[in-house]
């Protein structure tokens, strides 16, 4: 998954959710950062090229899409997952138009989330599945 030992970027300013999806992709052995506000989620991004940024769509402060534009400016090659319980149309074909890998609502099943992350790695032979990464939860 992700290439080897790759890492994430979550950002959601629910901690509970941060937690889960931290223990989820540390259980496969790769790195995770946590960032509960876009501002700095961006410093982050300028900082560390990441494999993967998990992204909340509605965040305090700048909005999960103006972060998702953003990133790509900073790292074209970053792939983003958003995902968010406000989900509609207009707001999924804007983030996509905004360079978003997938686009999940909340609540999600964790393997729903494993398949996306799975399918953004360039590297299919180490994914999560794979890894158990998903058989903690149901």
């Amino acid at each position: 998954m992700i290439k080897s030992r790759g890492s994430v970027l979550i950002v959601d300013n629910d901690k509970d959710m941060c937690r889960i999806l931290s223990d989820i992709f540390k259980h496969s052995g790769i790195k995770v950062n946590i960032a509960y506000k876009g501002e700095s989620a961006l410093a982050k991004v300028k900082k560390q090229p990441y494999d993967l940024m998990i992204l909340d769509y509605k965040l305090s402060g700048i909005s999960g899409l103006t972060v998702l534009g953003k990133a790509r400016q900073i790292r074209p090659n970053l792939k983003i997952i958003m995902i968010s319980a406000f989900g509609n149309e207009s707001c999924k074909t804007r983030a996509k138009e905004l360079g978003a890998y997938a686009f999940l609502d909340k609540p999600f099943n964790i393997k729903g989330l494993v398949k996306e992350v799975d399918r953004s790695s360039p590297d299919k032979k180490r994914n999560l599945e794979k890894k158990g990464g998903d058989k903690r939860w149901p």
